[in-house]
């Protein structure tokens, strides 16, 4: 309210000076009307102006600050990533190592299996021909034995023939 009265009375003043005389050398009245409302005008807008850029200026300090702080975050994030990155790495090269490991135990684990798996197909091919040839001999003794007692040109008593077997298998 104070300000408003301030005002019209600056008007007030500035119509009271500018009526006055029909000379035109009014220099002195006009430059103290330019002086009231330079007054004025300062008390009314100075503090408003200079408010208005302390603001401003607050605003962009806060701005800055808040960039530079995003700035720092992110290069904070950077250098955390590259950490990670190195240590991903680290890991990456040490699965592929104990990986090659597992491969060679695995493949030398396979190879023992196989030797021993083998071994057990030759000891069983083995078992089986000596049980064939075994087979085959007695298919064949058999054989000639039949033939023998078919013939009747040779004369052998059965008992006599079994007696000679049973030394001989003894």
């Amino acid at each position: 309210m104070k300000r408003h009265l301030t005002l019209l009375s600056a008007i007030a003043t500035t119509f009271a000076f500018a009526g006055s005389g029909a000379e035109h050398t009014d220099i002195i009245p006009r430059t103290v009307n330019f002086l009231i409302f330079a007054a004025i005008l300062y008390y009314l807008v100075a503090e408003p102006v200079k408010n208005f850029f302390k603001n401003r200026s607050a605003g962009i300090a806060a701005s800055l600050e808040e960039v530079q702080q995003k700035l720092k975050q992110a290069k904070e994030e950077k250098q955390k990533a590259e950490a990670e990155l190195a240590k991903a790495k680290e890991l990456a090269t040490e699965i592929v190592e104990t990986t090659k490991k597992e491969i060679e135990l695995l493949k030398e684990q396979i190879a023992a299996q196989g030797e021993q798996e083998l071994a057990a197909l030759e000891k069983n091919f083995e078992e089986n021909l000596e049980l064939e040839r075994r087979k085959r001999i007695r298919q064949i003794t058999k054989e000639v034995l039949e033939e023998l007692f078919a013939d009747k040109s040779i004369d052998l008593d059965k008992e006599h023939f079994v007696n000679l077997i049973v030394k001989k298998v003894a």
